[in-house]
């Protein structure tokens, strides 16, 4: 019955000149998204690289209670734990009393 009211909806975007604008504006908008996507992954490598290479013996040398960057996938996910603000501040207060 979903699919009904979407087809209904559909229709009713190529009714009104309005929403054939704006359809019209996200799709086109899409391939820049991408493109800006794939910039901040590069991005976000680069930086997932040089934490791992700054701060890969922290844990080793007994600084941090966790492993947070020894090897480049769990560099990423601490990379992304810190973007995304979940537990950042614990991981912050670890290597900044180094």
């Amino acid at each position: 019955f979903r699919m009904f009211r979407l087809v209904r909806a559909l229709r009713l975007a190529t009714r009104v000149k309005e929403l054939q604008y704006m359809a019209r504006a996200l799709l086109l908008s899409v391939p820049k998204m991408l493109c800006i996507s794939f910039l901040l992954a590069i991005q976000f490598y680069i930086f997932t690289i040089v934490f791992t290479d700054l701060f890969k013996d922290l844990y080793k040398q007994g600084y941090t209670s966790e492993d947070y960057f020894s090897r480049l996938d769990i560099t990423c996910f601490t990379l992304f734990q810190i973007l995304t603000l979940d537990m950042w501040s614990s991981i912050a207060h670890e290597v900044m009393a180094v």
